[in-house]
């Protein structure tokens, strides 16, 4: 790509991940598209990350901060401050990008100037980077909001790429989740696209954040009740908390059953497969080492 392209931001939180961050770098130093600010700043990292991304600066001189931990959602706050982008990329500093990423989802944008933001396909990874599998979901393109709102299907921030005029538009609320609650926010008011390709890589670990599932359901309660307002909220919340069950029904059991139980007895009939294989978890024990 020329240099006449639309510059792109991409915009790294970065926190203890020293045996990750340097291939999260060079997924976004080898792309195809040559336009790109990257930034980066470090959330106060104890291991050797911070070291590691000194190094990286000196060869590939790009834009680094380092800070005292102030968790994720003031970190994003503060890269997306720097950005000089007409659109915006988000990475953590665990995952990485395929080559081409920005290149294509530039493209897509360029040419659908009616989307806010395109999200495409991502692969979950291991440790290794070893490919575990491939997400497909029921994804689309459009007023998304709904389907969203439902959990239907879900964008994962590795996957987007954003206009920054319309990203800037909306504030991060405090929480646990910050992807998410921008989603809605977004699809609430734009249209969203889809790109059909697998451009991002996931990683799953051991130490991966995602891993508390009790603050995950926590926060995703909290984001969907900002819009108890909404004529779909009633059966979306409904469908999280059979969804919720199915997570907790396994080894939080108690949790399970005071708090998601009856809400998805009253949305489901005995008839419901998925309704059935959350009844059976609940009556195993739990195999797996609580979190």
């Amino acid at each position: 790509m020329r240099k006449t392209e639309p510059l792109v931001s991409v915009l790294i939180p970065s926190y203890n991940h020293e045996s990750y961050i340097k291939e999260a770098v060079l997924s976004v130093v080898n792309q195809t598209y040559n336009n790109i600010e990257l930034i980066i700043v470090d959330d106060g990292s104890s291991d050797k990350t911070t070291d590691i991304l000194r190094e990286l600066h000196k060869k590939y001189n790009f834009n680094l901060s380092l800070q005292e931990n102030k968790g994720i959602i003031p970190t994003l706050k503060i890269l997306r401050q720097k950005a000089k982008g007409k659109y915006i990329a988000l990475l953590a500093s665990d995952d990485y990008f395929h080559c081409e990423k920005i290149e294509k989802l530039v493209g897509f944008l360029e040419h659908n100037p009616q989307y806010a933001m395109v999200y495409s396909k991502i692969t979950i990874v291991d440790n290794n980077s070893n490919k575990l599998m491939k997400i497909e979901e029921c994804y689309k393109s459009g007023r998304i909001f709904e389907e969203l709102l439902m959990g239907d299907f879900f964008i994962n921030s590795v996957s987007v790429l954003i206009n920054k005029e319309v990203y800037m538009q909306f504030d991060y609320d405090e929480g646990y989740i910050e992807d998410f609650q921008m989603w809605l926010k977004i699809a609430k008011c734009y249209e969203i696209g889809f790109c059909n390709e697998f451009l991002s890589y996931y990683r799953k670990h051991d130490n991966h954040l995602s891993s508390n599932i009790l603050k995950m359901q926590e926060a995703e309660r909290n984001i969907l009740n900002l819009y108890k307002n909404e004529p779909s909220y009633a059966q979306a919340i409904c469908k999280w908390n059979l969804r919720w069950l199915s997570n907790t029904a396994l080894c939080y059991k108690y949790k399970a059953i005071i708090q998601y139980l009856w809400p998805s007895i009253c949305f489901c009939t005995l008839k419901r497969i998925s309704f059935i294989r959350v009844i059976i978890k609940l009556l195993l024990p739990c195999w797996k080492k609580k979190l």
